[in-house]
């Protein structure tokens, strides 16, 4: 049997920091006999607790520093003959309680190889500060986020009571690609390294709710932009999660609205950019009008998965034909 292997597919894939943790989870190198196949993983369990086919030896792991998917993948191709020597060269026995894995000797002289070629065997003296022998670039660069920040992310990066996720991702990502270029690469290694910083997500989410609750909106600007936005005030409630009767509460004024309201409007309202755009780029050369729809049966035929409406559409659709410089009409003929 020829091992599979099993790539990783991000360059973070081995990194896993719990909250509450002190340190990231530990990684791995997994050679499972049954299946044959050979992956890189990290340490799902908190402590000293391992799944029981690795106990009886079923699944061999090696342990190895957080590296990145890169070094990840490079390693398991370099290790995979030696899998393939273990695969062909062990059996399972029942000890009595269980079933176990018997390497034979080969298969030893081949984990053995595997242990050397990973560090695993080398004495305390032996293992500098990369770790086991592996390069700095190879290993992904934790950083906590008290040392990647400085407080004065929002007026660097704009952040207000009104940004959305998925700009608080695309400066989550800028910030620890910062850092990746702090880390260090080997002198003569032109690889780029892999940064992660630890609760850093947390920071900007918690940094942006502040704002929000500082300058939570009124109920005016809520049914203002609920209008432009061509929904009903149950349909802003079933996207908000709240009860249809709370959406009118806050629009007439009598009950404050939560500062987290900000954002997630913020969020509905760029759900509506991301259709104007889509709908303009839909246009062919040729096409002389943008399609909505009459009403609700026509926009859920269309758009089965869809979770707006003929309104919602009908806003978003006319938006993009002034954009277009084209007409606005309804798809198909209207029947009598």
């Amino acid at each position: 049997m020829s091992v599979r292997i099993i790539e990783c597919t991000s360059p973070t894939e081995l990194y896993r920091h719990y909250d509450g943790e002190t340190d990231a989870q530990g990684a791995y190198i997994e050679l499972d006999l049954r299946e044959g196949t050979l992956l890189a993983d990290y340490n799902a369990q908190v402590g000293n607790a391992v799944p029981e086919a690795v106990f009886h030896g079923l699944e061999r792991r090696y342990n190895i520093p957080t590296l990145t998917g890169e070094a990840a993948n490079r390693v398991l191709r370099e290790l995979a003959p030696l899998a393939d020597r273990i695969l062909a060269d062990w059996e399972s026995k029942w000890n009595g309680q269980s079933t176990v894995a018997v390497l034979g000797e080969d298969a030893l002289v081949a984990e053995e190889e595997i242990e050397k070629l990973l560090g695993l065997n080398l004495a305390p003296h032996e293992i500098g500060s990369e770790g086991q022998g592996f390069a700095d670039v190879d290993i992904v660069a934790e950083w906590d986020v008290d040392g990647a920040t400085n407080g004065s992310e929002a007026e660097e990066y704009d952040i207000t009571g009104n940004t959305t996720d998925a700009r608080l991702a695309e400066i989550a990502e800028q910030i620890t690609s910062d850092m990746a270029e702090c880390a260090p690469a080997g002198e003569g290694d032109d690889r780029t390294p892999v940064a992660v910083v630890h609760g850093l997500d947390e920071y900007l989410t918690q940094l942006r709710d502040d704002l929000a609750e500082e300058e939570p909106l009124t109920g005016a600007e809520l049914r203002a932009a609920r209008e432009l936005l061509g929904i009903t005030s149950d349909h802003l409630a079933k996207v908000l999660g709240v009860n249809p009767r709370t959406v009118r509460s806050w629009e007439q004024g009598r009950d404050g609205i939560p500062g987290r309201i900000r954002p997630e409007l913020a969020e509905i309202k760029e759900t509506a950019d991301a259709a104007v755009r889509d709908l303009v780029d839909g246009l062919n050369d040729d096409d002389d009008a943008v399609i909505t729809y009459r009403n609700d049966d026509e926009y859920k035929t269309a758009h089965p998965r869809g979770k707006w409406s003929a309104a919602w559409h009908r806003q978003v659709a006319q938006r993009a034909a002034d954009e277009a410089g084209v007409r606005l009409d309804y798809a198909g003929e209207e029947e009598d």
